[in-house]
């Protein structure tokens, strides 16, 4: 029986399992087991179902009045609704008991889950198809999707275990079930090395077996390049400053889980490059091709070619509603890009030269939006330009400004991931595909790390070009220092992978505590009702709260620390 585990939304509830607290004990009976594992069918279902936990970026944090991104935490963007829990990540008023983005109960009960599999998924009877003349090679297929989920269940647990290790650093690192009798002051938390060992262990091992690409029928199965990706990833934090310096923890007793030991960066950047280099090795066998902007982000956009990693969430409105521009029936407000973000776009003068948006220059300022990185108007809507068919009014006292209820704080609209062709009174729906991993993130993985230990290798302009090819920007400029590069390099991810969940993290592993404590920006629309014309004015929208004494990493949950009391906290919680 085939199964499409990105093209059909997620309704598998695991028998096994729950979402209880991350390492509550296993309180399944022999009965569940033998239910749940009586067919192949049922029994494949528990290997499906560990991916029901991947992270839904376009909702990742949830609130009483919408759902928002992780971007809305970031300088990339404004939650419009202020009493919203993700504004408890930029007043700093985030605490180990209450942590918006607090994913450990479901990413252990998906390695719980993970485990269930592969401990049990031996006693499914096939004597239905075993030896059956009627059904010939069934039996064959099913031992060998068998042993494939068996690496994809553990490239997820993987997965998940990375998805923790960057917010929390070191945790326990589990390797089965947990019975009903577990000693709790036996599980400790591990090393950020041991960890960031185990994860590339079972990156090595499932790239080993995984097939390059899956076939249509089974699109949204981890591939080799999904193994691979994150591989590059996990090295990439491996190589950066956060994980190589715990000198802002001064005086704490475990740094082992927070920090990497001393060792050779040099070495670590080269082992990021490495594996960057890998996956794009891969491409002639994956088929990884750049795509159009609209195909990657659109209804249709798990089929891109582009694409890596990434999950599709059944077909709906909620991001819709959320974050169309006010004007729009039964729009609620949502995530709103900052003027930080929309600075980050370069202005091109023609194909050879970009530069920088300066608020200074009076000719950029009066018309800001001319000669933009395409990018701008790819992912962003701005004020009158034309988005479903209208003209979006952003200027205080339009009808998608300032003085209108849950209007845009900042000035702009997100349109990346948005379909603009639904009709929402008639409750039209739509396919949205969240990316983990894409082939641009790939080159700037290797081009960062490039950067760092070999500045002059021929492939750092060779791969950031292809980005910049792709948008309609020039490429790299010759005669630029390491210190250039590197903040073209920075400034490109910003840009490349807005709003992907992306930046949040990026600049906690750079350790950049001037953007991770800026102001957030936004801008003043001013229409001149003599000729119609705007005149733009930033101004700093909200103060942002980051104290690097804490913050580069998450609080361990309360709850867990009341159960396992002998756990280290992080540093400054």
């Amino acid at each position: 029986m085939k199964k499409n585990i990105i093209f059909a939304a997620f309704a598998f509830s695991a028998i096994l399992t729950s979402c209880e607290g991350y390492l509550d004990r296993q309180m399944e009976t022999t009965q569940d087991e033998d239910i749940t594992f009586s067919s192949y069918e049922t029994a494949i279902n528990v290997a499906y179902g560990t991916y029901s936990d991947l992270p839904q970026g376009l909702s990742q944090i949830w609130g009483s009045n919408g759902s928002a991104m992780l971007a809305s935490a970031s300088d990339e963007a404004e939650f419009t609704n202020q009493t919203h829990s993700v504004q408890k990540f930029n007043t700093g008023a985030w605490r180990p008991t209450d942590l918006p983005d607090n994913p450990m109960s479901n990413y252990y009960a998906a390695i719980r889950r993970a485990y269930d599999f592969i401990d049990n998924v031996g006693r499914v009877n096939h004597d239905d198809v075993k030896d059956n003349p009627s059904q010939p090679g069934v039996y064959e297929e099913r031992l060998a999707n068998i042993e494939q989920l068996k690496n994809e269940v553990m490239l997820l647990r993987a997965f998940y275990m990375f998805e923790m290790v960057k917010r929390f650093g070191g945790i326990p690192i589990i390797s089965g079930k947990l019975d009903q009798d577990v000693d709790y002051s036996t599980i400790q938390r591990a090393s950020l090395e041991d960890c960031v060992d185990e994860i590339v262990r079972w990156c090595d091992e499932t790239a080993s077996v995984l097939p390059p690409r899956q076939p249509d029928a089974e699109l949204g199965r981890l591939t080799r390049g999904a193994a691979l990706a994150l591989k590059s990833e996990v090295l990439l934090w491996a190589a950066s400053e956060l994980w190589n310096n715990s000198s802002w923890a001064s005086g704490y007793a475990h740094p082992e889980l927070i920090s990497l030991p001393a060792g050779d960066r040099a070495a670590r950047w080269k082992a990021a490059a490495d594996a960057a280099k890998a996956v794009i090795n891969l491409i002639p066998e994956a088929g990884y091709a750049l795509d159009e902007y609209s195909n990657l982000f659109g209804p249709t956009g798990y089929r891109s070619s582009e694409i890596i990693f990434c999950r599709r969430d059944g077909a709906g409105n909620s991001f819709e509603k959320t974050n169309l521009p006010i004007h729009f029936d039964l729009v609620t407000g949502g995530n709103c890009p900052s003027q930080n973000l929309v600075d980050l776009f370069q202005v091109k003068v023609d194909d050879d030269m970009a530069v920088d948006f300066d608020w200074s220059n009076q000719d950029m300022v009066s018309d800001p939006y001319s000669n933009r990185d395409p990018r701008l108007a790819a992912f962003i809507v701005t004020n009158n330009s034309t988005f479903k068919g209208t003209s979006i009014q952003c200027w205080t006292g339009g009808l998608d400004g300032a003085g209108v209820r849950n209007a845009t704080p900042t000035g702009y609209y997100i349109k990346k991931y948005v379909n603009p062709d639904l009709d929402l009174l008639a409750g039209a729906t739509s396919i949205h595909t969240w990316i983990y991993y894409r082939l641009p993130e790939i080159y700037l993985n290797y081009i960062e790390a490039l950067n760092e230990y070999d500045p002059d290798n021929a492939d750092i302009k060779i791969y950031y070009d292809l980005i910049r090819d792709r948008a309609d920007m020039p490429g790299l400029p010759s005669g630029l220092d390491q210190d250039e590069v590197r903040r073209l390099i920075r400034n490109e991810r910003a840009v490349e992978l807005c709003f992907e969940g992306k930046r949040w993290f990026d600049l906690r592993r750079w350790m950049d505590e001037d953007a991770l404590g800026a102001d957030l920006r936004a801008v003043e629309i001013t229409r001149n009702a003599a000729d119609g014309s705007f005149t733009y004015k930033p101004y700093i929208l909200e103060h942002r709260s980051f104290d690097p004494a804490k913050m580069w990493f998450y609080p361990i949950p309360q709850s867990e620390i009341n159960k396992m009391p002998h756990w280290a906290q992080n540093p400054g919680w």
